[in-house]
């Protein structure tokens, strides 16, 4: 190709290419603004959070309160070597609920009294078991058992707890520990009081004496 027409061809491309250019700045200034979209967070519909189901509770049983300070009498619960005594309410009626438990009730079982107020004791040195673990294990129980709802988990220490739960349609208060032999991490015995709300105070004294007055039989 000779010199002419080699710059004519030279002319030509560059004169295209500023075409383009010039094409492309025109539709780009053209363009629509862009659409804007804020990123942030947004409200969910109402609820904003799952909801547990309303429970329906039932009116408490009338029944005299559980005070503090009931007079008390030494009762066994077990056999040797795997017994305990311990200071329960005179008067009050045994109920032997599951092997390796013992219930005590302030008159004889009935429908009437189950839904007031009464002790449990349950031997579970068998089950090797650190009270610690004891603990978590009846928890999770309790949390996640078939007849329990609104379960709620007032405190817990090392070996006791205070929670809240309905149970055949009645609001409970549970106050349960859990005890071992001096010098020794494996849980022994579990007692447990449980009552109305009403009974509160009466279910925290009586704990306290429960555990306080245990001994190993």
């Amino acid at each position: 190709m000779d010199g002419r027409r080699l710059g004519l061809a030279a002319s030509t491309v560059v004169a295209m290419a500023a075409t383009g250019a010039g094409l492309g700045y025109a539709v780009a200034e053209d363009a629509p603004e862009p659409l804007l979209i804020d990123a942030g967070p947004v409200a969910a519909d109402d609820p904003a959070y799952p909801q547990d189901r309303e429970v329906e509770v039932l009116e408490d049983k009338e029944y005299p309160t559980l005070e503090p300070g009931l007079p008390a009498s030494r009762r066994v619960v077990g056999t040797s070597p795997f017994a305990v005594s311990l200071p329960v309410p005179r008067g009050w009626e045994s109920s032997d609920a599951t092997a390796g438990e013992t219930r005590f009730y302030p008159e004889e079982y009935s429908e009437d009294i189950k839904n007031t107020y009464f002790v449990r004791v349950r031997l579970v040195a068998n089950q090797y078991l650190s009270v610690a673990a004891q603990l978590d294990t009846r928890i999770r129980a309790l949390s996640t058992a078939s007849g329990i709802e609104a379960f709620t988990l007032e405190s817990r220490s090392f070996d006791a707890l205070v929670a809240t739960y309905v149970s055949e349609g009645y609001r409970r208060v549970a106050m349960e520990q859990y005890v071992a032999k001096p010098g020794q991490d494996t849980a022994f015995a579990y007692v447990a009081v449980i009552g109305r709300e009403q009974d509160r105070d009466g279910l925290a004294d009586l704990l306290d004496r429960l555990v306080s007055g245990l001994e190993y039989e």
